[in-house]
């Protein structure tokens, strides 16, 4: 079948090989070589069909994608036309990376601008969580894994995705994830960054600042979070999201008895911090931090467990003693500035204490007095002790750095990949009001009850503000294009419709 592109044509549906439409009279072949099969997507700049290039032998399959907004004046329909502008120029860009697809042509014919890119066979991660339910810990790492260095790439090209969800993600039919629809991207550079904008993502992933048209590379993390806790718990963003503390409780929906991963916890919790400030701050750091949990701090005098050595992510153990190690009994740990540069202090202390400490005793014991050793640092001043000892921590340098390490990050309260962690007692909570960004998250769960639209009274329930201030913050929702102020036609009364929200 051929379908017709001509958005008023009241029978589309055209026999395979036909060139005019049978019904409206129009051309069929999208620039003379196109021709489209079947509606696949409707968005706000139009409509995407599946169609095949009748220029090639194989006639391969493609993606057309044509513009046709919905959003009704010149106005917004010459931003429109910006933006699907930008789209072409971001995939044309971008298209070389293997897990993007390609813009195979960007044209206007027959009154309408229309992109061609490359056709992924395969189902998003959407349709997946409704097919296959949710996500393990494993399936997540590994998606992380595969999407990071997508995302890192995008960043590099100073593009902002701003919309980053699973129906966005596809999984090819060889298991290749893909990255797709750049229609609300941004190139950030640093007068956009600073200006308000007026396009945002889809509500419920898009950040807190994304929302107030303030979108950073930092949204798209945010963005990417909310998608691995949707798949892994198969709850909508807004059913997670708790206004109290402005944070997604996600952990409480998980299956009874199912125990997630403490370190992808972390990971997670981090990728999702309301301020921008507490999240990540490239796809790069997130991908470090999942690759390396750094061991569990031993306090000094504790007995390590001759078979294994335990990290912050549970799983099988690994052995000290392994096939093709040099015979150090220390697990592999990441290398940070830090304790390179606390190992190569502490071997030149030894080497002090080595070639001065047989005239002036309390030299032996430098090198574990910089480690925070008090007791055998002295223990080391007392003659043969001190000499075999001396010898003994050549060989151990690395595991007493690595232990001061890890003793100074947890009396710092964070952890080795920089996540502050949970204190072991509280004794009072302070009460503090929610920020902006917190106060827009609970609208957008609160109009997503209410049918994707609010009155200010509803806003004042919803949030505890004043009217005033309630109506202050959704006039500058409105000045960011994502809400627009009506009548409610029963009523009369002034209603904010969330346009990503209404029907």
């Amino acid at each position: 079948m051929t379908f017709c592109l001509n958005p008023d044509c009241p029978q589309p549906q055209n026999s395979r090989n036909a060139s005019i439409c049978a019904t409206c009279g129009s051309p069929l072949l999208v620039g003379d070589r196109y021709r489209p099969l079947r509606a696949i997507g409707t968005g706000g700049f139009g409509r995407t069909f599946l169609g095949v290039d009748e220029y090639k032998p194989s006639k391969p399959p493609c993606v057309i994608k044509q513009f046709n907004p919905r959003e009704q004046g010149t106005q917004n329909r010459d931003r429109a036309a910006d933006l699907f502008l930008q789209e072409a120029n971001r995939l044309d860009e971008l298209g070389s990376h293997p897990q993007i697809p390609h813009l195979l042509a960007h044209f206007q014919w027959n009154q309408h601008q229309y992109l061609i890119q490359e056709f992924i066979n395969g189902s998003n991660l959407e349709e997946e969580l409704e097919m296959s339910g949710c996500l393990s810990d494993d399936e997540i790492r590994q998606l992380l894994r595969d999407l990071l260095p997508v995302l890192q790439f995008v960043h590099d090209h100073k593009v902002i995705h701003r919309d980053v969800k699973p129906a966005n993600l596809i999984r090819s039919q060889n298991g290749q994830l893909y990255l797709v629809d750049f229609g609300a991207s941004k190139l950030a550079t640093a007068a956009n960054l600073a200006l308000t904008g007026t396009r945002i993502g889809s509500a419920g992933y898009a950040a807190p600042e994304q929302a107030m048209g303030k979108g950073t590379f930092a949204s798209d993390i945010y963005s990417l979070g909310v998608t691995c806790i949707h798949l892994l718990t198969g709850i909508s963003p807004f059913d997670l999201y708790d206004s109290n503390d402005g944070k997604l409780r996600w952990q409480d929906y998980l299956d009874q008895g199912r125990r997630v991963d403490p370190h992808l916890i972390k990971v997670l919790d981090k990728m999702v911090e309301t301020a921008t400030g507490r999240r990540y701050r490239s796809p790069a750091a997130i991908l470090s931090d999942l690759n390396h949990p750094r061991p569990r701090y031993r306090p000094e005098g504790a007995v390590p467990s001759v078979a294994s050595v335990t990290t912050d992510s549970p799983g099988p153990s690994r052995p000290l003693f392994q096939e093709g190690d040099s015979g150090s009994a220390l697990s592999k740990v990441e290398s940070t500035p830090a304790y390179e540069a606390r190992v190569r202090t502490s071997y030149f202390l030894w080497l002090v204490a080595f070639l001065l400490g047989s005239g002036f005793r309390p030299l032996k014991g430098l090198h574990r007095f910089y480690n925070g050793k008090i007791f055998t640092g002295f223990l080391w001043m007392i003659p043969v002790i001190g000499d075999i000892g001396g010898f003994v921590d050549l060989f151990l340098i690395p595991e007493m750095a690595q232990e001061r390490e890890e003793e100074i990050r947890a009396r710092m309260g964070v952890s080795s990949s920089g996540v502050p962690m949970m204190p072991h007692t509280s004794v009072t909570q302070v009460w503090t009001p929610a920020s902006q960004d917190e106060q827009v998250m609970t609208l957008l769960k609160e109009a997503e009850r209410k049918g994707g639209q609010l009155t200010v009274t509803q806003a004042v329930m919803a949030t505890g503000l004043s009217f005033d201030k309630a109506e202050r913050l959704l006039m500058e929702l409105a000045k960011t294009g994502y809400v627009e102020v009506d009548n409610d036609v029963s009523t009369g009364a002034v209603v904010y419709r969330f346009r990503e929200l209404s029907s």
